[in-house]
């Protein structure tokens, strides 16, 4: 005559078991400051503090790394990193090998090789209107008035007609898209701070703020074949901390 009450005692005991062995366990990855410079001199590297969570599975492989104006982005551990700064927004960089700062500032591509993730963001309301006018022209149709609102009275300069003809888009909507420069190619992934090589380059392009005056986003991932999967959750945490409400 217990059977029937002990069973759902049992069912219930078991069941969560079950769930909490197949549910992903999420943690926190270590903090690295980035030094960085730019329009108001040389920022020292910010102090630690929370960092994003992700699953167990690909933790051990990762650190956030974070400049002094907040910008920061997820990388393989034990990288390098250097942020620049200014009016027209803010970019960091993060490589497994040494990098001169200087070439940031030398007035053309600093064209590296070497696997890295970069993170960039580009003011509509400022002087990075043309970084974004430019995103806007290849991927985003949605927001073409801006073209012609933001340039009022300046010389806005010829504009793509669309995508880099050899990358390859994936997931794309209104204010976003994924892209894939492929090996030995000039693309959205090798227009500036990558130059092209023997790996691919992966990116997000992405819009926010209001439609009148966007704000760009681009993260650049290259990364060796065998941690290519890093990529994923690298631009999953970017795009949920870009539509996280400020």
């Amino acid at each position: 005559m217990r059977l029937p009450i002990l069973w759902p005692v049992l069912v219930t005991a078991i069941l969560p078991t079950a769930a909490v062995a197949t549910s992903p366990t999420f943690v926190s990855v270590p903090f690295v400051g980035c030094r960085s410079d730019g329009q108001m001199g040389p920022q020292p590297a910010p102090m630690r503090h929370a960092t994003p969570r992700v699953s167990t599975r690909v933790a051990s492989q990762l650190a956030y790394y974070e400049a002094a104006d907040g910008i920061g982005v997820l990388a393989p551990r034990r990288w390098h990193c250097f942020g620049t700064y200014g009016s027209n927004g803010s970019g960091l960089f993060v490589s497994p090998a040494r990098f001169d700062p200087r070439k940031f500032f030398s007035g053309h591509p600093f064209g590296s090789r070497a696997s890295a993730v970069e993170i960039e963001t580009r003011y509509g309301g400022t002087s990075g209107r043309w970084g974004v006018a430019d995103a806007i022209a290849r991927y985003f149709p949605a927001y073409r008035g801006f073209l012609t609102s933001a340039f009022e009275g300046l010389d806005r300069g010829p504009l793509p007609s669309g995508p880099y003809p050899r990358d390859r888009l994936g997931r794309h909507g209104a204010n976003f898209v994924r892209y894939t420069t492929p090996p030995h190619v000039k693309g959205e992934g090798t227009a500036w701070t990558f130059a092209p090589s023997a790996d691919p380059v992966e990116g997000l392009a992405m819009l926010s703020g209001p439609i009148s005056e966007p704000d760009l986003l681009n993260v650049r991932v290259r990364l060796p074949a065998r941690e290519r999967d890093l990529a994923a959750v690298i631009f999953a945490t970017a795009e949920a901390d870009q539509r996280r409400p400020r």
